[in-house]
């Protein structure tokens, strides 16, 4: 034995002392097991402090002092030798510890206070007779190495004191904090960094830090209070204020400190603790709002809440309850008797005898009945009865369990009753459809399926409940089709197609179905729902219709695309185009909208088929006849000249012009037809259709039911329309356009109210060009939108220089067409306009033509709906020129109607007369504004007035002006009110 060695264990410690202990007695003595353990406080267990098994380190662990020989060792505070057989004593122990043992040698451990702090044991797998020698070694260092283990065993304490006191602090969300005041330097517990969310806790915490985690709204008065703590003892640190992490979450902190003084009162330290109460303000926020909601449904709820005492045969109920009885509550008398009142008889009497049973047989445990209530005391919204039901159960026994008090709800359940009805009459609507339902569950087995299924598939549902739908299939579609079919389901809830399906008889068929998931309020599928029909016989249509491809259905006429590919055919065979010629004839139907709108679409289409048999006699090929679209055709005349052509036409003119009897009533129609002829009106097909449809609409303006031939005139006059579309436009982009005003004039006092603003052009080449020839060149060509644009930013700014002037009730109209706003061609809607200029929506008035939007969609009429919601008003320009004007005025309900100048005209005449009469008499009822329009004598302005028509306009006031002169016109009118009151005093 090397003794020398010992001496070297005095200049070691901790860790490395407790490995070289074990080495040395491994080498010394041949220990197969050293231990150095340290004693748990309560005696309870050790911990392995190092561990060395033949001169190997072990691992740390921990055991406790049950059934191993350590126990001795601390019990008797004393050395504890086991010379032999340690394996049959402690079994476990040295199953633990090495495989087998035979000699245990344990010596107490003792720190500097000779408090006994820990053991070292050696284990010998053999028998070992030198313990003498070991104790004589051990002896050498084990006060030494006593005083380690117990220093080790202080470190273990105050390291998990240390972890108890930061569980703690987490566990309970309360940091600790030190403000050294002298020094000025904080200090922070880990919590106080969870608690502000500081993930770096190299952080050094400052006053400036703290500062700027203090709610903004909070942090004047919380560092007020920290400073006046620490001025004075009298302020108590013990505060709750909100806090606003770095993310922006709100939390809520508790903060108690208490200031250390000197001898003179000098503040020197803070110590103080954080504490987060989120949760506990957030729980109140909580509970709070719970009880203001329970409140809320306790005098918000449906039902009616009553109680019975059977004893005393009193009871008492909530206010609800009386309300659902359509009365107030009795303020004296029998409730009871008032309740039962209401009653139908036959469900009164029912109830009480049902009441009566539930009072007896005392094993029902709810009271339930629903009744009748008697019209006189409420009756349901929509007429019908009303049903209400009781629903109660025992509350109160005495001692012998008979029932004292009875105590439940009254409900009203009329929508209940109803919708059951309404479900009934689904159930009916459900097995009486055409359409075929199959109904799956969310396994997609088939739960059921209505008559109509039933007769069209041949299954009945009770051959089919449990299946899935596969039983069906054809087995014409392939894997990929029905994976497109569910990836549709699973993704977008719902499927539609065709799906070939089988019969119970074999037979294969087509049928339209459309599949739809059904889903809760949770999103989990609980049904798949198919409505599917037989489309066999869609399926022959189809073929016809493939028959018809190039044939227009309704006449049996070729189809635009088939005339078109005709003519372009006829065309590339022509070899000489100076030798060989060809017309077309483009014939339109005269006001062909006039015969749907009085008899409808069906007796139109027969117009169409006779117009049709019309040119078949006509003329001898019938494939050279096109219905083109809608009421118009075409013909194409092979080898036809200009001249022939007109001769055809003219047979057509006179054939249609021939009345006939439809329906029992006689119909008389007429056409217009354009006449184009290769190669002089175009050498393409679509030069020679444009062209003969320019023809057409040229002799529509000319007054209709005749022919026209597209020649050089009317080309030229086609050019000159294109010159002034060209024109037209350069002026609207340069802004050469000029807007007048002509006012508006109220009939009684002569007062203005407002202008209409009337567009003037003055061209450079032209002069002047009037409205009536450049506004339809405008529709025409697509310039009617910038047009009135134009206008109505020249208007916005005319109007918003007046209001400036001091004229703010002045409002001026303008003329707006209906194609504007059928292609908005992305400008901004009117609306936006007017606002961009800061005037008020009511400011405008938008003035239609009465037969343009009469003539046009209903979507117009929305439009027009949507005007007024917003508040800019609707005037209908030219009213009782078109078709139908009382019925405009019902479908536009327009804000102002303006008669047209032709009635103003002959107002002498007593039929004018009297039509106007009515106009304004009919407005005043409906709150309509009238404006008589092309007033220009005083007698005409004398009828008005005493027809009470509200405004005139006209040049017996003024014509149209520019705007400079609008404001003259305004500051004389206030020039002769301020005269007129002069002269009045």
């Amino acid at each position: 034995m090397d003794y020398k060695k010992l001496n070297t264990f005095n200049q070691l410690c901790g860790q490395e002392l407790f490995d070289t202990v074990g080495l040395s007695l491994y080498e010394a003595f041949a220990v197969d097991k050293v231990i150095i353990g340290s004693v748990h406080d309560d005696n309870e267990g050790v911990h392995i402090l190092s561990s060395c098994f033949q001169g190997e380190r072990g691992e740390k662990s921990y055991f406790p002092l049950i059934n191993v020989p350590e126990n001795q060792v601390v019990e008797l505070c004393q050395r504890v030798i086991i010379p032999n057989a340690l394996e049959q004593a402690y079994p476990l122990y040295t199953n633990q510890h090495v495989e087998s043992a035979e000699t245990y040698v344990g010596i107490p451990l003792y720190a500097r206070n000779q408090q006994l702090v820990g053991v070292l044991s050696c284990i010998f797998k053999r028998r070992f007779d030198s313990v003498d020698a070991l104790c004589e070694f051990c002896e050498t260092f084990t006060g030494y190495l006593g005083h380690e283990v117990g220093y080790e065993t202080l470190l273990m304490r105050q390291s998990q004191l240390q972890w108890q006191l930061e569980e703690g602090q987490r566990v309970a969300k309360v940091g600790s904090w030190i403000w050294n005041l002298q020094e000025e330097y904080f200090e922070w517990s880990k919590e106080v960094y969870r608690i502000y969310d500081i993930k770096d806790e190299s952080v050094l915490p400052t006053l400036s830090l703290l500062s700027a985690l203090i709610h903004p709204e909070d942090r004047e008065w919380v560092l007020d209070t920290l400073h006046r703590s620490i001025e004075s003892d009298a302020v108590n640190y013990n505060l709750v204020h909100r806090v606003q992490l770095w993310d922006g979450t709100i939390k809520y902190l508790r903060k108690r400190a208490e200031v250390l003084r000197d001898s003179q009162g000098k503040a020197i330290e803070m110590r103080g603790t954080v504490h987060d109460v989120t949760d506990v303000y957030q729980i109140s926020a909580k509970l709070n709002k719970a009880s203001r909601q329970l409140t809320t449904t306790f005098n918000s709820v449906d039902e009616g809440i009553w109680e019975f005492d059977l004893e005393r045969r009193e009871l008492a109920t909530s206010a609800k309850f009386w309300h659902l009885l359509g009365r107030e509550k009795p303020k004296e008398g029998d409730d009871l008797e008032a309740w039962l009142s209401c009653i139908v008889e036959e469900d009164r009497d029912e109830g009480v005898d049902y009441f009566d049973r539930f009072i007896q047989q005392q094993h029902a445990s709810v009271f339930q009945f629903e009744f009748r209530l008697k019209p006189c005391s409420r009756v349901a919204v929509d007429g019908n009865e009303c049903w209400l039901t009781v629903k109660g159960s025992i509350v109160a026994r005495d001692e012998n369990g008979k029932p004292t008090k009875v105590a439940g709800i009254q409900r009203d359940i009329t929508h209940t009753v109803e919708a059951k009805r309404q479900l009934d009459r689904a159930q009916v609507v459900f097995d009486n459809t055409s359409e075929c339902i199959l109904i799956t569950d969310k396994h997609n087995k088939i739960i059921s399926v209505n008559r109509a299924f039933e007769e069209t598939t041949g299954y009945r549902e009770k051959e089919l409940l449990g299946l899935s739908p596969s039983i069906l299939s054809s087995g014409i579609h392939d894997a990929k089709y029905y994976h497109s079919l569910w990836h549709n389901l699973n993704r977008y809830g719902h499927w539609k197609g065709e799906v070939w399906n089988r019969r119970k008889n074999g037979e294969i068929y087509p049928e339209e179905i459309s599949i739809n998931v059904i889903r809760d309020d949770n999103e989990e599928i609980i049904n798949f729902v198919a409505v599917f029909r037989d489309i066999s016989h869609w399926k022959k249509a189809e073929e016809q219709l493939t028959f018809f491809a190039y044939k227009d259905p309704l006449t049996g006429l070729v189809n635009r695309r088939s005339f078109v590919q005709r003519v372009k055919k006829h065309i590339s065979s022509i070899d000489d185009k100076r030798a060989q010629t060809f017309s077309l004839l483009f014939i339109d139907m005269d006001d062909f909208k006039s015969l749907n709108d009085l008899y409808g679409h069906d007796f139109g289409d027969k117009v169409l088929v006779h117009i049709a048999s019309c040119l078949k006699r006509v003329f001898p090929v019938a494939d050279d006849i096109c219905r083109y679209g809608g009421d118009e055709f075409c013909v194409l005349l092979p080898e036809t000249t200009s001249g022939a052509a007109r001769v055809w036409g003219q047979q057509v003119v006179d054939s249609v012009a021939e009345a006939f009897v439809l329906d029992d009533i006689e119909v008389n129609t007429t056409v217009s037809i354009g006449i184009s002829t290769y190669p002089e009106s175009g050498e393409t097909h679509t030069e020679l259709l444009k062209n003969a449809d320019y023809a057409m609409y040229n002799m529509k303006g000319q007054g209709r039911n005749g022919i026209c031939q597209y020649d050089s005139a009317l080309q030229s006059d086609y050019i000159e329309k294109l010159k002034m579309r060209d024109r037209l436009k350069k002026a609207i982009s340069d802004e050469l356009l000029t807007v007048y005003y002509q006012p508006v004039v109220d009939a009684k006092t002569g007062q203005i109210s407002r202008f209409e603003a009337l567009i003037r052009w003055i061209d450079e080449i032209e002069g002047s060009i009037s409205p009536a020839e450049f506004i339809p060149v405008a529709e025409r060509y697509g310039l009617i939108r910038p047009l009135g644009d134009f206008v109505l930013h020249q208007v916005c700014r005319d109007l918003k220089q007046l209001h400036q002037f001091g004229f703010s009730d002045v409002t001026i109209s303008l003329n707006r067409s209906v194609k504007e706003f059928i292609s908005s061609n992305g400008l901004p809607p009117i609306w936006d306009t007017i606002e961009s200029y800061g005037l008020p929506l009511n400011a405008i008035i938008v003035e239609i033509t009465e037969s343009t939007a009469s003539s046009e969609s209903s979507d117009i009429q929305s439009l027009l709906s949507s005007f007024k919601q917003k508040g800019i008003e609707i005037a209908l320009d030219d009213f009782g020129t078109g078709f139908s004007s009382l019925s405009s005025i019902v479908e536009l309900r327009p804000n102002i109607i303006k008669i047209d100048r032709s009635f103003i005209e002959g107002i002498d005449k007593q039929e004018n007369r009297t039509l106007v009469s009515l106009i304004i008499d009919l407005s005043h009822k409906l709150g309509i504004q009238v404006v008589a329009e092309g007033v220009e004598t005083r007698k005409q302005l004398n009828i008005l007035r005493e027809m009470n028509c509200h405004f005139v306009q006209g040049f017996f006031y003024s014509p149209a002006v520019p705007f400079s002169n609008c404001i003259s016109i305004l500051e004389g009118q206030l020039l002769g009110q301020a005269l007129a009151k002069q002269v009045r005093k």
